[in-house]
């Protein structure tokens, strides 16, 4: 009895689980077989491995069960606030979880979170009293994960997803078959060549370059109609003034700060990139050379990171040093103390340091600073008309901190470039879904000589943040 009950949880009820579960754009089409075999391989691997461990056919095949229907939940969630589902970069975000974990726990709902502490705890229980002294079914089970991970390993990943095309992969092979597949496409990447700092002299004095935190223009949001308009002087005076402006197409929606920041900072796209695009922090260390700190050190520009939060989040402790950043400038030096009203520190108090580093800088310098003011959760869940306003409120003041830094820097006798854009659109529940319209703002603006107040906006250039970044090195860097 128990063989057969295995057989069908291994046929047909996991299977089951993650084809009914998971949400396609291919939903109402015929099942693709390989999404069935996949989906069977994967289900072999996971009772095997637990019932190796705990000897118990009967704990096995129901812990199996409750991590597929977990396994889908999750990446469902995911799904529905940021347009994607689970991925295997996401296995890497446990770290930050541990470190951070308020910025994550806001987007579970509280029955998911009960059901994982149950889960957790069935485990531990599990683990004392649920496990089988008779070495027969372990044996059993060491078989069975072997041969499931043979087969896992025969999937040829390379003809099946020569290249990332998420929506149809995850129709085609389902979510376990593309987290292993794209796992090990990932690590199949090459390693690029590498390429030599810039050749050529400082355009500028400084070049200060702004990576704000959810920062987008709200005439492009879905407000709702009781909201009206929001008045934006700050991003309306750098447009006018910009020697350059328009729409920054960034791929991630609510979160992925990181694409954008690699992007701007190692101008690869992320059609080069492949597989490495999900999370392209992951391996940036092995692209260091092509860092804009690392090629604007043959101008001669010094360069500063400044990031008012854990520099380890996302390894910059690590990675900005390899990017050539000779500085490195993290929350120690603001004296924040966190409050429901404030719980990052300010822009305004981020535009100041600023200011004073490119004031007190003996020689040409590039200062990259990524913001936290504006960083999510803005309220509870269940309170989305609180969380817009605790939004537009923060916005308001990344809106703020940009026109006094525009003047500020106009009022010292040097030429700055200013280069101000959006890491990505919010996701609020029950506001600001995952949608097509992902793009962010972003303003290239030379100081002091800025265009008169009267003078028309310069018309608008969409760009990638590759694009970003060759833009700026465009305007910093005069050839040799």
């Amino acid at each position: 009895m128990m063989f057969f009950l295995s057989v069908a949880c291994i046929l047909i009820v996991m299977p089951f689980i993650e084809l009914a579960g998971i949400r396609t754009g291919g939903s109402g089409k015929a099942i693709p077989p390989r999404r069935v075999y996949i989906d069977i391989l994967c289900a072999l691997f996971t009772v095997g491995l637990l019932l190796a461990l705990t000897g118990n056919p009967v704990v096995s095949l129901l812990v199996a069960v409750l991590f597929e229907v977990i396994f889908v939940s999750v990446s469902n969630i995911k799904y529905k606030i940021l347009g994607e589902p689970l991925l295997f970069s996401d296995l890497f975000v446990a770290r930050s979880f541990l470190q951070h974990p308020k910025f994550y726990l806001f987007s579970i709902p509280w029955y998911a979170r009960v059901f994982v502490v149950v889960f957790l705890l069935f485990l531990v229980v599990g683990a004392f009293f649920f496990v089988v002294p008779d070495i027969r079914p372990h044996l059993v089970g060491i078989a069975m994960t072997v041969l499931g991970l043979l087969g896992i390993h025969a999937l040829p990943a390379a003809r099946w997803v020569p290249t990332p095309a998420l929506e149809q992969d995850l129709q085609r092979f389902g979510l376990p078959g593309i987290t292993f597949l794209y796992w090990r496409q990932w690590k199949a990447s090459p390693i690029p060549p590498a390429v030599p700092p810039l050749p050529g002299s400082a355009a500028y004095d400084a070049v200060v370059v702004i990576q704000c935190e959810s920062f987008a223009d709200p005439a492009c949001l879905p407000l709702p109609a009781s909201v009206g308009p929001v008045a934006m002087p700050g991003l309306t005076q750098a447009r006018r003034w910009a020697v350059q402006q328009g729409e920054l197409q960034v791929s991630g929606f609510g979160a992925y700060t990181m694409r954008s920041e690699y992007g701007v900072l190692y101008g690869r796209t992320e059609a080069e990139l492949g597989f490495r695009a999900f999370d392209p922090f992951l391996t940036a260390m092995q692209e260091s050379s092509y860092a804009l700190p690392n090629r604007l050190k043959g101008a001669g520009y010094e360069s500063v990171f400044v990031h008012p939060h854990d520099i380890r989040f996302y390894n910059r402790n690590l990675l900005m040093p390899a990017c050539g950043f000779g500085r490195m400038i993290g929350p120690e030096a603001y004296g924040h103390t966190a409050s429901a009203d404030m719980p990052y520190v300010s822009d305004m108090a981020l535009g100041k340091s600023i200011e004073t580093l490119v004031r007190s800088a003996s020689g040409p310098i590039m200062v990259h600073a990524v913001t936290m003011e504006n960083h999510g959760p803005w309220a509870a869940s269940s309170q989305p008309a609180q969380g817009l306003a605790n939004y537009l409120r923060h916005l308001g003041n990344s809106d703020r901190m940009l026109l006094d830094l525009m003047h500020a820097l106009s009022g010292m006798d040097r030429n700055i470039l200013l280069v101000f854009y959006g890491d990505h659109r919010p996701s609020i529940p029950g506001v600001f879904t995952p949608g097509a319209a992902r793009d962010v703002p972003y303003v290239a603006v030379s100081l002091p000589a800025g265009r008169p107040d009267d003078q028309a906006t310069s018309p608008p250039v969409a760009l990638s943040p590759a694009g970003l970044h060759a833009l700026i090195v465009q305007l910093a860097v005069k050839p040799a």
